[in-house]
């Protein structure tokens, strides 16, 4: 049985309900049900009479701007928490991200390219990797970008465009950040087929999973303004006119070599776009297609 953490989150709840739909038995904890950088809180649930043979972790400190003042709480959430769910000697799927990286390159990032983050969120997530990598553990780290979900009440940059697009008549938005949008309900029903294949028993490794392609935040808006039929016009900006907190790598797109490797290989970023804003396949077999090995 799986046991999902993080389950009121976008991912989390996309996690759930493929679970649901696929009969994958689950339990799954909110953060203000399992706060899992209590380790006692942990070990108490490890030990309890459920026999869990694998974790899948959707648990973290998403706040990017707000980690540069709260770093002590990114910590606890980003590498603290994963580590205590590994020492309970059951196989863990942790979620990381794009952001350990700097953004620097201009190729796909490959699963073994040197770790640079730039913020203290990446600086947090990095650590939760190396405790996970280092430790002796099982299981796997899967590393997405650019995540957000079908569901209309979750803080995404999908909604907010939506929002915005609602209320005004231009939304600028950063033209050279450039990443992989990726659709939780295909995320989701990735790392279930990860968990399906086995690979969370083999010692711990790194893989990515994010839909194919690529775009720009400005691209990836013009996308969606088209997929609503918004008639707000998208200006383009540079990150130099948007300036934040934290810093995003410019470019971090994922390479997914290992993800197809091991048979999947995701739908594109545009298709899951249109199937999260026009009704189309979200729970289906259109998230990905089992390559032939």
């Amino acid at each position: 049985m799986l046991l999902i953490t993080g389950a009121s989150g976008q991912l989390g709840r996309a996690l759930c309900e493929a679970c649901r739909r696929q009969n994958t038995p689950f339990r799954a904890f909110s953060h203000r049900e399992l706060d899992a950088a209590d380790a006692s809180a942990v070990n108490a649930l490890a030990r309890g009479p459920e026999h869990f043979d694998c974790i899948i972790n959707c648990a973290a400190y998403t706040q990017v701007d707000a980690a540069e003042d709260h770093a002590a709480e990114a910590y606890a959430a980003n590498a603290l928490a994963p580590w205590n769910l590994a020492r309970t000697g059951i196989a863990l799927i942790h979620v990381s991200t794009d952001y350990v990286f700097d953004g620097r390159g201009s190729r796909p990032y490959e699963t073994d390219d040197p770790a640079r983050p730039l913020s203290v969120y990446g600086l947090t997530k990095r650590a939760g990797e190396t405790a996970l990598l280092e430790g002796g553990f099982s299981g796997l780290i899967v590393r997405t970008a650019w995540v957000y979900s079908a569901d209309p009440a979750a803080k995404n940059f999908v909604n907010t465009m939506k929002r915005l697009f609602a209320s005004r008549p231009e939304v600028s938005v950063v033209n050279d950040q450039i990443g992989a949008p990726t659709l939780a309900e295909d995320l989701a029903q990735m790392l279930l087929a990860l968990y399906r294949k086995g690979l969370h028993r083999r010692p711990m490794q790194v893989v990515h999973a994010t839909n194919s392609g690529a775009a720009s935040w400005y691209e990836f808006a013009c996308a969606i303004a088209q997929e609503t039929g918004a008639a707000c016009r998208v200006r383009p900006i540079t990150t130099s006119q948007y300036p934040t907190r934290a810093h995003r790598p410019a470019y971090s797109v994922l390479s997914l070599a290992r993800l197809q490797s091991w048979g999947i290989a995701p739908r594109g970023w545009r298709e899951a776009l249109h199937a999260a804003l026009c009704a189309g396949d979200l729970q289906g077999d259109g998230a990905f297609r089992e390559l032939q090995r």
